[in-house]
């Protein structure tokens, strides 16, 4: 099988960029031929005639180019995309659909009905835009850079193509990573089939179980900004002067919360380190915390501590209540509410060896059982044959 994989690089690498290097390799593996085009963004706020910018966001001419001469010479049996935001923009479809090339569509998070993609503002979970095919919230509320002009180019560039049925009528199939995302959407402005969607989790390579015999310490990993969760993870661990946590990563709120820690040496901030250290910590840790406060998708940090038997404190939220099964392979705690967290780790720490045991236990099986590559090869084959499968009976 042949596979064109099309993905527009955001300034600053994630999970997408993740999911797009682990998808490939594994169909290369197993004998495919693979190809990546890659589309690069410049930022919003460097680019002078932000008007053109906004056009070409909703539909590139240039891209459609692009993409229809790599079809040409590449001869795709399917295309598989994880981003058009936004040099790539939707009129990559449109050179798919006009070539006759079945199209996947992996949706990462909830920019399609959402401007911030991430159905957070002020902190709070919103949903004011989830439901209308022309959403003036988010450039009322300059929910995408804090700028109304930006704000608005993100709104039309799902808006449009909503109206004019391109989400609905040249993807074939869209890829979620979760039931809740798939809700999310199925049920909104979005106006897709229900069975047009697959939920296909994420999953990373096995980097091997944690070490038995765990250090004393919890840990945090991810980007010190609000909507992670940040001031909730202070406030619990102020209240425990006694515990050992390990922040890794980096952020806006990076200085308040090494201030906050400034006379408490068993906190430290790590700043980002490379991800071999990242399992290490990981694999050593007592338990992960997660206290995320936005409907994420699914991240790969949970992914990662399954990975490696580490179970999971985490908000009782979105992907978090679906990948964490309370009491099983970690505890879920109330969104934003630290004295929770506060009592879900001391929940933790009065377990018993054994009980402690098979959370580690329960967390690779999770991993091994749902994340690993071997499961999803087969997932994603099985979609790629259908595809095809229905361009054929059409074509007849």
């Amino acid at each position: 099988m042949r596979v064109l994989f099309i993905h527009n690089e955001y300034l600053q690498a994630g999970g997408e960029d993740v999911t797009l290097a682990v998808e490939s390799e594994i169909l290369k593996e197993q004998g495919h031929t693979v190809k990546t085009l890659l589309f690069q963004n410049l930022n919003p706020a460097d680019i002078g005639n932000k008007l053109r910018t906004g056009i070409r966001a909703i539909y590139n001419s240039q891209s459609y180019r692009v993409v229809r001469d790599e079809i040409i010479s590449f001869k795709p049996d399917v295309i598989h995309i994880h981003n058009l935001f936004f040099v790539a923009s939707p009129a990559v479809l449109f050179a798919a659909k006009r070539l006759k090339i079945p199209v996947v569509l992996t949706i990462h998070n909830y920019r399609l009905i959402c401007a911030n993609a991430i159905l957070l503002r002020d902190g709070k979970v919103c949903e004011l835009c989830v439901h209308k095919k022309l959403p003036l919230s988010g450039i009322r509320y300059k929910c995408y850079h804090d700028s109304a002009t930006q704000s608005a180019m993100v709104t039309l560039f799902a808006s449009v193509h909503k109206i004019i049925g391109t989400w609905k009528n040249k993807v074939n199939r869209f890829i979620v990573p979760s039931h809740f995302l798939k809700n999310r959407l199925v049920h909104s402005s979005l106006n897709v089939a229900e069975d047009k969607f697959l939920v296909k989790p994420n999953f990373i390579p096995d980097p091997g179980a944690g070490q038995e015999e765990r250090e004393d310490f919890f840990l945090f990993v991810g980007r010190l900004s609000p909507e992670k969760g940040i001031s909730t993870l202070c406030d619990a661990f102020q209240q425990m002067p006694g515990v050992r946590l390990i922040i890794i990563g980096d952020g806006p709120d990076r200085q308040q919360v090494e201030a906050r820690f400034l006379d408490n040496n068993r906190v430290v901030v790590k700043g980002w380190i490379d991800k071999p250290e990242v399992l290490s910590y990981m694999k050593r840790c007592k338990a992960l915390i997660f206290p995320s406060t936005w409907f994420e998708g699914l991240p790969f940090t949970i992914i990662e501590s399954f990975a490696t038997g580490t179970p999971i404190i985490a908000s009782k939220l979105g992907a978090m209540a679906e990948m964490i099964e309370d009491g099983y392979n970690g505890f879920h705690f109330e969104v934003a509410n630290s004295q929770d967290l506060h009592r879900k780790i001391e929940l933790f720490l009065h377990l018993d060896e054994k009980e402690r045991r098979q959370l580690y236990n329960n967390a690779r099986a999770t991993y091994l059982n749902k994340y690993h590559p071997k499961i999803h090869y087969q997932t994603i084959l099985s979609l790629y044959d259908q595809v095809i499968g229905e361009k054929s009976v059409r074509d007849v």
